[in-house]
């Protein structure tokens, strides 16, 4: 099985009720022993266009609430409003009767967004400047054997040699708090899922910077769908500008090969270590 089928079988949801589904987590998709934040993103995403009449949302806010496990879990949505152009609802992710995850989204279809286009968000620089072939592989194994995360190992990914802090000597000084790489989910482009996935898959760019911070969670993402990838390969752009109290915001930009800007988010994180463990 390809890797974007294999990803689309880790999005089943079996019905259980009206808008309500539970979900067996597929453990390729996991950081250790707990779900990746992208596929829990894509879970309820598909949780929602199951029950509204429309087939992407198009923005959508989620936030991590409580530790998940490697067990199933239940999806309830509960549909806000419907009409032609638009239907909005929101998603519970429960465990053990206990809420784990909020997504709630704005939906539509693709043929009814259309208008006037303007302002658009190029490429950066780095992306003409720099060739692919001089992109390196996304492996955290040269800092320990089997430290790469498992949802890693499920589409290939290859980062801006700049931005390859495990691969290169660090200068803090120089460093960009940033992330640019190309992603591939061989066997297919990107649908609305692929790209709600990909928005948190880079590792967190202030690692760029800093090296390895240790454990480093995600409080809220909020995605915006623009259009979907004329292209398997997408290019991909995470940066943060600010760290206020361990908290800081990562911005990401998706375009396909075609330089269309497909997808954006932002995401609130937080650096768990404090100041004297970060400065030793």
């Amino acid at each position: 099985m390809n890797q974007f089928d294999q990803f689309q079988n880790a999005l089943l949801l079996e019905p259980i009720a009206v808008n309500k589904y539970r979900v067996n987590l597929d453990s390729r998709y996991f950081v250790g022993k707990t779900p990746h934040g992208g596929y829990l993103n894509a879970l309820m995403h598909k949780a929602l266009i199951l029950s509204v009449p429309h087939t992407v949302a198009i923005s959508s806010s989620i936030q991590y609430l409580n530790r998940i496990e490697v067990n199933d879990v239940v999806l309830e949505v509960e549909v806000f409003k419907t009409s032609k152009g638009s239907s909005s609802g929101l998603v519970k992710l429960y465990q053990d009767k206990k809420i784990c995850t909020v997504f709630n989204a704005i939906c539509s279809d693709f043929e009814h967004m259309k208008g006037f286009d303007g302002l658009l968000t190029n490429p950066p620089d780095l992306y003409k400047n720099t060739p692919k072939r001089d992109y390196k592989n996304l492996n955290y194994d040269v800092i320990s054997p089997g430290f790469t995360p498992s949802f890693i190992h499920q589409l290939s990914c290859t980062v801006h040699p700049n931005h390859a802090w495990w691969d290169r000597d660090m200068d803090e000084a120089d460093a960009e708090a940033r992330c640019s790489a190309y992603m591939q989910m061989e066997g297919g482009v990107p649908d609305q899922f692929v790209l709600s996935f990909y928005v948190d898959v880079a590792p967190p760019v202030v690692s760029n910077k800093y090296g390895p911070l240790g454990w480093i969670p995600t409080y809220s993402l909020t995605t915006h769908i623009r259009q979907i990838p004329t292209t398997e390969i997408v290019f991909v752009d995470f940066v943060a500008k600010d760290i206020n109290k361990g908290y800081f915001e990562q911005d990401c930009n998706i375009w396909d090969l075609n330089e269309n800007l497909v997808a954006s988010s932002r995401q609130l994180t937080r650096i768990l270590k404090s100041e004297e463990k970060l400065s030793k």
